[in-house]
């Protein structure tokens, strides 16, 4: 059975599309069949893995709009594959045109959910992008997927913002929208480990969230070479595969699959 799992943050810059990026390219490098969505209208995924998002076409607006002009969306045609052994379902600014289109459409919830049912079977693992709010895009995707990737930037204001997406879910449980959603785990993101700070930010989120909720390992280090990766349109695996990122975003991957199995 495919595991879909949203990456989401209503914060932005937290680390969300690397993480997404760079799990799923690790996921790969372990032989998984993995598709990443872009679900975000910047698109930063799709550039992240070296497409334009304002020339690569069809995406995943064309299926969201057949589906809110009363057709049947198809994802097939909007898959592409990756240099990196997954594929991707990329993204284009229009996609914040369908959250308003989505207000009145039947089932408005779910159309993601319903797009994804018609392809996830042909893979492992589906990794959804989400953007940084709580809109219906975001509710779509959280309904699709069987659990939440939720990245914390360490900073105290971040830390605390995990709250609302925590809220989130319990919502979309409370509703029946998705009443097994589950957190995947919780990431320490863009970490200067000699700093004070981030050391007690890690301590707050393992007291707070601990408990009931799974805390990764590892922890995504502060570097330039995320920021080189993306502007080179590729993985951290594929960029600095023996670095101290490469290795912690396998360490992730390994603990995800260890769950699925």
């Amino acid at each position: 059975m495919p595991k879909i799992i949203a990456v989401a943050m209503q914060k932005g810059g937290v680390g969300k599309t690397t993480t997404a990026v760079n799990v799923a390219a690790a996921l790969a490098e372990m032989g998984r069949r993995v598709l990443a969505v872009d679900f975000d209208p910047q698109g930063n995924l799709t550039q992240h893995v070296g497409f334009d998002p304002d020339r690569i076409s069809p995406t995943i607006y064309d299926a969201l709009k057949a589906e809110v002009d009363g057709g049947r969306g198809d994802l097939r045609g909007a898959i592409y594959e990756t240099n990196e052994g997954f594929h991707l379902v990329p993204s284009q600014p229009e996609l914040s045109l369908i959250e308003v289109a989505l207000i009145n459409t039947l089932s408005r919830e779910r159309v993601l959910a319903g797009l994804l049912g018609d392809v996830s079977a042909d893979y492992d693992y589906v990794l959804i992008d989400c953007n940084p709010s709580l809109g219906l895009l975001v509710i779509n995707a959280l309904t699709a997927a069987d659990s939440v990737l939720i990245p914390i930037q360490t900073e105290y204001l971040a830390a605390r913002g995990a709250l609302m997406i925590l809220s989130t879910i319990e919502t979309i449980r409370r509703k029946r929208l998705n009443p097994n959603l589950r957190v995947e785990g919780i990431l320490l993101t863009m970490a200067d480990t000699r700093a004070a700070l981030t050391r007690d930010v890690q301590t707050a989120v393992e007291q707070q969230y601990g408990d009931g909720i799974h805390i990764y390992n590892a922890v995504i280090r502060r570097s330039v070479r995320f920021a080189e990766s993306a502007a080179a349109g590729r993985s951290i695996l594929a960029h600095d595969p023996r670095g101290p990122g490469a290795n912690a975003y396998r360490a992730v991957a390994k603990e995800i699959d260890k769950g699925k199995n």
